[in-house]
């Protein structure tokens, strides 16, 4: 029962009219590339979709996560939490319809058009430069849940991922 609620919810996330252009861009895409290369293009366009929405309230967390959530709600992409940790700030995207929309097979890279989307909002309040967003490893929840780290900067990002 729950695998046929799942399934249904999931065929709610992507228009119909969308889906087959969605799929055949998808595939198309994942063989031009290596992953790390698939990832650095959906987290610059993720970054470029981001300076389209006002997500100006960095006043508190709280104001900060009703921000994104006006966004993803208006766009019908789920919802955030932001919970904060003893070394970083967790961002919790849930409800993503990048699976329905590009594939399960697409989940090792569509994910970094949610973490350039991300990025940009926390670089436009001002984030300190030495912080970076990166997602972490496995896939949550059946595909419909994405978890990044906001944390100090271990590596020199690439030049992709640079401003």
């Amino acid at each position: 029962m729950a695998t046929n609620n799942i399934r249904y919810y999931e065929e709610q996330q992507c228009s119909v009219q969308w889906r087959s252009f969605l799929a055949a861009f998808s595939a198309e895409f994942a063989s031009k590339g290596e992953v790390k290369d698939l990832r650095a293009f959906m987290y610059q366009l993720g970054r470029t979709m981001a300076s389209g929405f006002n997500v100006a309230d960095g006043s508190s967390l709280q104001a900060l996560e009703a921000c994104m959530n006006r966004v993803w709600a208006e766009m019908n992409w789920g919802w955030v939490e932001l919970v904060e940790e003893a070394d970083a700030l967790v961002v919790a995207h849930h409800a993503s319809p990048l699976k329905i929309a590009f594939g399960a097979d697409a989940l090792n890279w569509s994910p970094a058009l949610l973490e350039g989307m991300y990025a940009q909002w926390f670089e436009s309040l001002g984030m300190d430069k030495s912080l970076r967003l990166s997602q972490r490893d496995g896939v949550f929840e059946e595909g419909q849940l994405f978890v990044f780290d906001l944390k100090k900067q271990l590596e020199e990002p690439s030049y992709f991922t640079r401003r």
